[in-house]
C-alpha cells in the first residue's frame, strides 16, 4: 500500500443563512489547477477537497513514519482551492471565510486497484481497503461484493 497525502479546506458557515445540500464536482479548472469537489455538512460548512497538487508517498517512506506525526496543507493549494471556489460563488466571494486548513492521507496500492477479499493464511479474514478518493462511491457495489464473497464464498 502507498499513500496520497492532498489537501483540503473548510469554509464557515455564514451567519444567517442556510447552505444548499447539493454536492458538487467540477471538472479541471486549469486556472488555479484544481478539480474541486464541494460538499456542504449538516452543520453548514463546506468541505472541499480535489484541490490538486497532492504529493505520492511510498511504501518505504510509509514504513519509515512518515507523515505520521504531522500532516499539512499545502498554502499554494489552499490559496488555489480558494480562488476557484470564490470565483464559482458570488455569495462566498464576498462574505466567505475558511474555519480550517488540513491534510490527508488516502491508501492507494500503486496499481490503483484496491485490495479486495480473502486474506490467505488466516480463516475468516478479508479485506476491502485502499480505494483512494473512490471509497464512498464504491462503498455500496465493494460492499455487495465483499458481503456475496463472505456469505456465498464467491462474487
Amino acid at each position: 500500500m502507498e499513500g496520497v497525502k492532498s489537501t483540503s479546506i473548510v469554509w464557515k458557515q455564514r451567519e444567517g443563512t442556510e447552505t444548499d445540500a447539493t454536492a458538487l464536482f467540477c471538472g479541471e479548472d486549469r486556472r488555479f489547477g484544481t478539480h474541486l469537489e464541494v460538499y456542504p455538512r449538516p452543520d453548514n460548512s463546506i468541505y472541499i477537497c480535489g484541490i490538486g497538487g497532492s504529493d505520492y508517498i511510498t511504501k518505504e517512506e510509509l514504513k519509515t513514519g512518515a507523515y505520521l506525526e504531522e500532516c499539512n496543507a499545502k498554502e499554494n493549494r489552499v490559496d488555489a482551492a480558494s480562488n476557484a471556489f470564490r470565483e464559482m460563488s458570488a455569495t462566498y466571494s464576498k462574505d466567505g471565510e475558511l474555519d480550517r486548513v488540513q491534510a490527508c492521507m488516502r491508501p492507494c496500492p500503486p496499481d490503483a486497484m484496491p485490495y479486495m477479499g480473502k486474506i490467505p493464511g488466516y480463516k475468516g479474514a478479508y479485506i476491502n481497503a485502499g480505494h483512494n478518493c473512490w471509497g464512498i462511491a464504491w462503498a455500496p457495489a465493494c460492499g455487495v461484493a465483499m458481503s456475496e464473497l463472505i456469505l456465498e464464498g464467491e462474487s
